[in-house]
């Protein structure tokens, strides 16, 4: 294995992983490559997988254009079944069937909160703290109350989004995360990862990788690489979320693995997440 690369079982190593997925397919593409490498490896069975859904009230559907901005009961209805069971068959796949927790939190997504497009090849809408709404600012708040409850989880792992381009969902969870885990300091009994969200880190532009390189520094987070599969996750991503992927998700996920390569001078594929330090 590549000198830059942890052990698989080194770059997480408590048992119980929870990961706070802002949407549907956020778990593939979050942790998809690091679970086919453990699956490799023979290492799954080791780990407790759970995955915790934020903003599980969609009405997002790509490729239905005004659509998007129904907000409707029945548009929830058709986008949010839709979703959830896209979510459950690939899971189902990476981890094996009834071999994981599953939560819904029920916050509603951003184009249900009547959030615009970003000026993007993906749709989603961009936001930061200047953005937020009355209804952002009470997502913020029970995101900081719930990650509180979670931290206190021994032998645990929580997981959450780097907010690459900023989708106003992810950066929600992401800053929620950094207030909470600031506020326990040493008090936490969980730890605390970020992991680079795909494929908006493979469409950045050198300003948006300047603005998240800027904040791992600045909160002194430990990068941590491993060998990762972004093959399979295309593969994955286009056999299970026909309601939600188009050629660029293949772009952003196959660049991202380039770009670290390169970065870490390995001749196959990496990714990597971070680990916040007290």
């Amino acid at each position: 294995m590549s000198e830059p690369f942890l052990p698989i079982e080194a770059v997480i190593p408590e048992r119980n992983i929870i990961v706070i997925s802002p949407h549907y397919d956020d778990f593939l593409f979050f942790l998809g490559g690091y679970v086919v490498e453990l699956k490799e490896r023979g290492l799954l069975p080791a780990k407790r997988f759970r995955i915790v859904n934020v903003f599980s009230r969609s009405n997002y559907l790509a490729h239905t254009g005004s659509g998007n901005f129904d907000a409707s009961l029945d548009r929830q209805k058709l986008a949010t079944g839709k979703r959830l069971l896209e979510d459950l068959n690939c899971i189902d796949e990476l981890l094996g069937p009834f071999n994981y927790g599953y939560e819904l939190l029920g916050e509603h997504e951003c184009f249900t909160r009547g959030k615009q497009l970003a000026n993007s090849e993906m749709e989603f809408p961009h936001g930061m703290y200047g953005d937020f709404t009355e209804q952002d600012h009470g997502i913020f708040a029970r995101m900081v109350a719930r990650t509180k409850e979670w931290a206190a989880l021994p032998d645990t792992a929580l997981v959450f989004p780097l907010a690459y381009k900023e989708h106003i969902d992810h950066f929600i969870v992401r800053e929620a995360a950094l207030e909470a885990a600031k506020e326990l300091g040493g008090e936490a009994k969980a730890a605390f990862y970020f992991q680079e969200d795909k494929p908006y880190g493979g469409i950045a532009t050198v300003e948006e990788a300047a603005r998240i390189e800027a904040w791992v520094e600045s909160n002194r987070l430990e990068k941590r690489a491993y060998r990762h599969h972004p093959g399979t996750v295309v593969e994955l991503a286009f056999k299970h979320y026909a309601s939600q992927v188009d050629e660029v998700y293949r772009t952003g996920v196959l660049n991202r693995a380039v770009i670290l390569s390169t970065q870490y001078g390995t001749e196959t594929p990496c990714d990597q997440l971070y680990r916040f330090r007290y």
